[in-house]
């Protein structure tokens, strides 16, 4: 028998466990959404004030106003629906339903990892939002590595860098062994434990910044972004639903998400691209 609520659960803790950017400190996740009405959110957001002004003895300062501005983003849904049959769950081998649930739970993850990543390098100015910091490799830079790619990428942020601040780095497989072969990077294996530890899912450190492999990054591209530089609020988190069909002996299975993503700050989120040649 089918127990939707303990489904959930465990579809939940799938999805948890697969998560890359999602799962890192590069996203604030917010359910205040929940129950509410309305498919877009509104996203209000403090204009800066400038540098403090220089005073002259006795001359009255000139107050400005707090400027705010707003962006937006669009809640989606996304679901999957798996028919297991009688037959399947008395002469399979393995465990049917085990199988569907591992599978919703790493579907779910990429499905919003994939909308984060395009999210965090997206042209939001139609909704009232901006661009992210870019830039491409020198001619004949073609390879990740740390002169040639990540201090390029560091220099974006000016005088705001601060590996602190930073949540990671995010690489597509394909320059994990470029990454490997760095003498910047420090192997995850060999931070030990306590505050230098590896953070959770990474695979180390260049210049004091998490790495993380993700191919939900294309190849020759790679993220590098802040802590708090993207959102993810939940309308409505993985539910799983089923449905018993005696005629046809089976029973169907759904889970849906409703979310929306959003690239909180601009100037959070560097995209870097390896030049082709």
């Amino acid at each position: 028998m089918i127990v939707p609520e303990v489904w959930g659960d465990m579809a939940q803790a799938e999805f948890l466990g697969k998560v890359r950017v999602g799962g890192s400190s590069a996203v604030v996740e917010d359910n205040t959404l929940e129950g509410a009405p309305g498919s877009e959110i509104e996203f209000p957001k403090w204009g800066s004030l400038g540098e403090l002004d220089e005073l002259t003895e006795a001359t009255p300062m000139t107050p400005v106003a707090m400027s705010t501005s707003h962006a937006k983003a669009v809640i989606k849904e996304a679901g999957k629906a798996v028919e297991i049959t009688d037959k399947a769950k008395l002469v399979s081998l393995g465990d049917p339903e085990a199988e569907a649930r591992r599978q919703f739970g790493i579907l779910a993850a990429r499905k919003v990892d994939a909308d984060l990543i395009t999210q965090a390098q997206a042209d939001e100015t139609a909704l009232g939002g901006g661009l992210p910091l870019k830039f491409t490799t020198a001619a004949g830079k073609t390879k990740f590595t740390w002169l040639d790619a990540m201090v390029p990428g560091i220099a974006q942020f000016g005088d705001e860098w601060e590996p602190d601040d930073f949540a990671g780095l995010f690489l597509n497989s394909a320059q994990y062994a470029d990454a490997l072969a760095d003498p910047q990077f420090v192997d995850a294996a060999k931070l030990g434990n306590g505050p230098s530890a590896a953070v959770a899912g990474s695979i180390g450190r260049i210049g004091g910044v998490p790495v993380f492999l993700t191919n939900r990054v294309a190849a020759k591209t790679f993220l590098l972004m802040k802590r708090g530089a993207l959102g993810l609020l939940y309308k409505r988190r993985p539910l799983v639903e089923d449905d018993r069909d005696i005629l046809a002996r089976s029973t169907v299975v759904t889970t849906t998400l409703h979310y929306a993503v959003k690239r909180l700050s601009d100037r959070g989120v560097c995209v870097g691209t390896l030049v082709a040649t």
